[in-house]
């Protein structure tokens, strides 16, 4: 234990602190608050604000067989987890995510000040029969059962993160309907396995090259109009997330940042070939030439007619 902590807990039992916040022991002054509700079989989410004068710590057994997709919505807090490659001190902070999973391990958590976070609590196999990307991208950790992924952000997530703390968080004593709240929780998961920046388990299969590359033709055929991404899934026999993340993996772009980069250069190609500006934005499916000569400006750093006046 560290030196210098006014308030230490005793060691408990994770699964002891789903649904009962007496458990934490905490002293005269500090606040906690904790909210656990169960939206389906296998599926917690949780609600904790605690508010500590001192520092505080307590020690945890996880017993939970859960993975852990954590928000910090506010403040900050210490984790120093026990043994194996995942040993050593790590901080959970305001404005990120983090998923979590060490089953049988100890670790011991320390928080100072005001702190709040909403957590989705998720058995393995729950995750592996939701999605794609979990089976492919998230079967190993699971198969191993340890798991630590800090820094997770992104618009999305926050969005997601902000909507699941204001139906968890409601103090004006209604309950919120049990689908709104599966929705909100499985929505945040969900923004998470796209956020996190997961190694691929391995390299992509033949057959997912193949794919992507079809993927590619669809989206590349039309450069005046892109395909909707579920559309392009659909065409090319893959989930919307194995699309996604399988364009980053095997042409280092985005779907529509690949289709912009193509785009603004067929553009360029036939600028220099002396084809006026409009003609050209027109073709390439832009009704306002303002809005071509602003995307092709940001890919190439100056304007469309800077660039057909240098060529005559």
């Amino acid at each position: 234990m560290s030196e210098g902590l006014a308030g230490t807990a005793g060691e408990m039992l994770a699964s002891a602190l789903l649904f009962d916040a007496s458990a934490l022991n905490a002293r005269p002054g500090d606040r906690c608050r904790l909210k656990t509700v169960p939206i389906q079989d296998g599926v917690e989410l949780q609600l904790w604000e605690g508010s500590f004068a001192a520092p505080w710590q307590m020690s945890i057994l996880d017993d939970s067989e859960r993975i852990h997709f954590t928000w910090v919505v506010e403040g900050s807090a210490r984790m120093e987890l026990g043994g194996g490659r995942l040993a050593g001190e790590r901080e959970a902070v305001s404005g990120a995510g983090v998923i979590h999973s060490c089953p049988g391990e100890k670790g011991r958590f320390r928080q100072h000040g005001d702190y709040s976070s909403v957590v989705v609590m998720v058995r393995p196999d729950v995750l592996l029969g939701w999605s794609e990307v979990a089976a492919t991208e998230l079967q190993e950790t699971v198969r191993r059962g340890r798991c630590y992924v800090d820094g997770v952000r992104g618009a999305e997530l926050q969005a997601a993160a902000w909507h699941l703390h204001r139906a968890l968080g409601a103090t004006d004593g209604a309950d919120r309907n049990s689908l709104e709240l599966q929705a909100r929780g499985l929505s945040f998961v969900a923004a998470f396995l796209e956020g996190a920046n997961f190694p691929l388990a391995a390299s992509l299969s033949g057959a997912e090259k193949i794919r992507l590359k079809r993927a590619r033709d669809i989206l590349l055929a039309n450069l005046a109009k892109a395909p909707t991404l579920a559309a392009l899934a659909a065409a090319s026999g893959l989930s919307l997330i194995r699309l996604k993340r399988g364009f980053r993996a095997l042409f280092g772009n985005s779907v529509y940042g690949l289709f912009m980069r193509e785009r603004m250069h067929e553009a360029r190609r036939r600028l220099c070939r002396g084809e006026a500006v409009i003609r050209v934005a027109a073709d390439l499916g832009y009704t306002n030439a303002s809005h071509f000569a602003a995307a092709f400006r940001k890919q190439f750093g100056v304007n469309p007619a800077v660039l057909k006046r240098g060529r005559n």
